[in-house]
């Protein structure tokens, strides 16, 4: 009996067992091309957070600095590489010794890791009270203080983001700070917009929130996303700079480190 036409295009419509299959493997193929380029996708995307959290905590460096007659805060204790005795200017409080960052035990310690809302310009970005007096025992956790890539180790630091070491108003970091009161000035910074104010840091090396070249950042990694860190000027501005560059800024090669750390240089 022969097919009537609704038959035969029913029957020229219908896929073939060798038609699915080549299909599947079509998607299978689409799927391995597509799938390796996720991973680098979402770091891209956890990179775009980080950068703003550095024009936001940027920000409120300049206005902290408009607030005091141009002074920024300070640094921290870059003289001591495993504490910080935190003093009024510093920019975040906290630190620990080495040793700390290896040992999980300790990362669930009130007192463990650096304390944003102590800083002298929490006020400034989360436009919150500053916390006072400064002790142990702070366990909040901002999320314009952290990279989104640091996992657990900087989750339980709380600030990711380390200063540069050489805004600091004194030649020599040892002497008495307590009688100072206030950073170097951004009106006598040469360059300002080439001057690295932030830079984020590897948890594992961040046993204070401020880093200079050629000394604690030496042996230091920073965290790079798809082989860039990110890092912010005086002026503000954030660049990603590659993992190759920076590792040659900090070494000190062709006078960088003065070129991008040394406020002074022009």
């Amino acid at each position: 009996m022969p097919l009537t036409p609704l038959q035969k295009r029913r029957t020229i419509s219908a896929f073939t067992l060798v038609e699915l299959l080549v299909v599947i493997a079509i998607l299978a193929i689409l799927a391995a091309t597509v799938l390796p380029a996720l991973p680098k996708a979402k770091e891209s995307g956890r990179s775009m957070t980080c950068k703003d959290n550095l024009r936001q905590l940027s920000l409120g460096m300049l206005l902290y600095a408009d607030e005091n007659n141009e002074h920024l805060p300070w640094p921290g204790d870059v003289a001591r590489a495993n504490a910080d005795p935190q003093y009024l200017p510093d920019w975040v409080f906290g630190g620990q010794p080495s040793e700390h960052t290896t040992d999980r035990r300790i990362w669930a310690l009130p007192g463990f890791g650096h304390h944003a809302e102590s800083g002298s310009i929490f006020t400034c970005v989360m436009s919150l009270p500053r916390v006072l007096p400064y002790s142990e025992g702070f366990t909040n956790a901002f999320p314009a203080y952290q990279c989104p890539s640091t996992g657990p180790l900087g989750r339980a630091l709380r600030v990711n983001y380390s200063m540069n070491g050489w805004m600091d108003a004194r030649a020599s970091l040892t002497e008495n700070r307590i009688g100072a009161a206030r950073g170097i000035q951004t009106t006598t910074i040469i360059t300002p917009a080439q001057k690295v104010c932030l830079i984020q840091e590897v948890p594992e090396t961040m046993h204070n929130a401020s880093v200079i070249p050629r000394t604690n950042a030496k042996t230091s990694a920073f965290f790079a996303h798809n082989g860039d860190v990110n890092t912010g000027f005086v002026d503000g501005r954030v660049e990603s700079i590659t993992r190759n560059k920076m590792t040659e800024i900090l070494s000190g090669r062709n006078t960088l480190n003065r070129i991008y750390f040394d406020p002074r240089y022009r």
